[in-house]
């Protein structure tokens, strides 16, 4: 009788492992996703203040937010974006880009200005799979102009990074267009994220006139005690 090769018998090993990894994450994602409030033990940053700025901050699920709510979150959004997508080869569709925004998967860490309660700036995210691992995924960070440059990006992002960890996630991913030199300073440099082994620049590093964006992302340690606010108040620089 021949011999027979053990490439089959590794390929099979290897989908069964790789089968194994997308159960644990997607039980993890599940887990991640009953969660009733993300910032139950997080309450020091529920408050902002810095640099001229007082902001409130929560996070509710998508179904959660009220029409205005939902109608400036869209505007804003398309305002920041829509020619980005447009000039990186991605096209803009309003319908599409709602639906994707607004998914009963989504949730919103969303900063309101604590003297009339407008809002000034938001995180779009999901506990979601990602090259079979459990990951909170960054769909959008968007402010308004007059919050920009006052360190509360910086701040809601390092909630949306507590609220990964404490929900076991494994690590924190955006996808920024290259063009955005802003945002991609902002992800690489201040919050010290790297190029994920997924971004087109790892897979593809020979052509970089390819593709127009990169991913980018952050590794994490498991959080089970309560954390504190960055210095200085509920703030970041």
């Amino acid at each position: 009788m021949p011999k027979k090769s053990g490439k089959g018998k590794e390929k099979k090993m290897k989908r069964k492992e790789e089968a194994a990894k997308v159960a644990v994450a997607t039980a993890a994602v599940a887990k991640a996703n009953k969660i009733e409030n993300p910032m139950e033990t997080l309450v020091a940053f529920s408050k902002f203040e810095r640099n001229g700025v007082t902001a409130t901050v929560e996070c509710v699920r998508s179904g959660a937010l009220s029409a205005s709510d939902v109608e400036w979150a869209y505007s804003l959004t398309r305002d920041n974006m829509r020619d980005q997508y447009i000039g990186g080869g991605w096209g803009w569709n309003d319908h599409d880009k709602r639906d994707e925004i607004f998914d009963e998967r989504a949730w919103f860490i969303v900063a309101r200005s604590a003297v009339d309660q407008q809002p000034l700036g938001f995180v779009d995210f999901r506990f979601d799979v990602d090259e079979q691992m459990e990951v909170l995924y960054v769909y959008e960070i968007q402010l308004e102009k007059d919050a920009r440059r006052k360190g509360l990006g910086r701040f809601l992002m390092q909630l949306a990074q507590l609220i990964a960890a404490k929900a076991a996630m494994q690590k924190v991913v955006a996808t920024v267009f290259k063009v955005n030199a802003p945002s991609m300073k902002f992800f690489l440099q201040t919050l010290k994220f790297d190029y994920d082994e997924s971004s087109p620049c790892a897979v593809d590093p020979a052509n970089p006139d390819e593709y127009t964006h990169e991913i980018v992302s952050k590794r994490l340690r498991p959080q089970t005690a309560p954390a504190a606010a960055p210095s200085g108040g509920a703030s970041a620089s």
